[in-house]
């Protein structure tokens, strides 16, 4: 049988209605498809009941992904899962977009799930499958939920991050270990760990990371003023950023610790953790 889950959160509560729209666009190719949302079945357990003869859809954006996941588990996964992309966080289809089927515009899923990377924070444990920031980015994903709560349709991370680097936002005292080497930073903006190369709507924050590498990179822009920072932020869109060596620090390893001598705000897949002083993230 074929399958297809959607969120009806996603792409700011606009899911509903796409998700309609793509049952009808998919049912050319799956005549036999059925209609699913991730609010009214669990998806984890859902894809853990399949079958090699079942193909499992699964629509919207990275919290779409990162809900999915870590519903799953460690279960092994016997169908062909897939993946297509909508909403407002698309990091991962970033990444694997020359991987799409060009008729379907579908993404096969299967083997980007395999030994997904965990990260420890606040006495939690989680899976993700793009990345994990911390700090400025963090503190701006707190700011964008709040204000969702608050009934806001539309949101601009860009004008956040803006407001929070020239308002509230105190650069860190960093501390990050990478497979047992620590080293110190002061006046950090951020300090990430990634499966991927994208995160926050299409930063391509970690240029070199390689899905499947059984390395994550850790980026930490550290060490200018709010000016100099601003003006960086345009260039890692394009992964620019990383020329600029005495002010970014990439480092690659199987495990990664962070810990910021004031608390800040995390995001895991776009997922939010408040108040949070360190995690650590790694591969088995």
């Amino acid at each position: 049988m074929d399958y297809l889950f959607y969120n009806e959160l996603s792409d700011s509560s606009r899911g509903k209605a796409e998700g309609k729209n793509l049952f009808e666009e998919l049912k050319e190719f799956y005549p036999d498809l059925q209609l699913k949302s991730v609010q009214e079945v669990n998806p984890g357990e859902f894809i853990a009941s399949c079958t090699e003869e079942d193909n499992v859809i699964l629509a919207g954006g990275d919290g779409t992904l990162n809900h999915a996941i870590n519903l799953l588990g460690s279960t092994p996964v016997k169908c062909h899962l897939l993946f297509r992309s909508f909403g407002t966080g698309n990091d991962f289809f970033n990444d694997v977009a020359d991987k799409q089927d060009p008729k379907t515009k579908l993404v096969p899923l299967n083997e980007y799930i395999k030994d997904l990377p965990t990260i420890e924070v606040k006495g939690k444990t989680y899976r993700f499958i793009n990345g994990i920031g911390f700090g400025i980015d963090g503190d701006c994903c707190v700011e964008a939920e709040r204000l969702k709560a608050e009934g806001a349709k539309e949101i601009n991370y860009s004008n956040i991050t803006i407001k929070l680097l020239f308002g509230p936002f105190k650069p860190r005292k960093a501390t990050v270990t990478v497979d047992g080497v620590t080293q110190t930073f002061e006046k950090v903006y951020l300090a990430s760990a990634m499966n991927g190369r994208y995160y926050g709507g299409g930063m391509n924050i970690a240029p070199d990371q390689k899905r499947g590498s059984g390395l994550l990179t850790s980026v930490v822009i550290h060490g200018k003023g709010k000016l100099g920072t601003f003006m960086m932020f345009p260039s890692i869109f394009k992964g620019k950023h990383v020329k600029d060596k005495k002010h970014v620090s990439v480092l690659q390893g199987k495990e990664i610790t962070v810990t910021f001598d004031v608390p800040c705000g995390l995001q895991i897949d776009g997922e939010v953790v408040e108040d949070v002083t360190t995690y650590k993230a790694y591969v088995k």
